[in-house]
């Protein structure tokens, strides 16, 4: 008798809306927080001190403007196709 389950798991391709970094940026602008950010590897960062990472750095209207046009569009071109 064995433990767990039997036959294949189906994994479902979701669709990444980056709701929680937005949040995070427009709050930022709203606020007038003077903070940077990098975009690596799918990983957002923000730049609390000195950075000597290879990196571009993006002010939070940038990376704002960068979710919006680039990430959101291309999944959407994407579940189109």
């Amino acid at each position: 008798m064995g433990f767990g389950t039997k036959g294949k798991i189906k994994m479902t391709e979701t669709k990444r809306t980056y709701k929680t970094i937005k949040w995070i940026l427009r709050n930022h602008i709203k606020n007038n927080v003077r903070s940077l950010w990098t975009y690596e590897n799918d990983n957002f960062t923000c730049i609390y001190e000195n950075y000597d990472g290879d990196a571009r750095i993006y002010t939070p209207h940038q990376m704002l403007r960068l979710i919006q046009n680039n990430f959101i569009l291309n999944e959407r071109q994407r579940s189109t196709q």
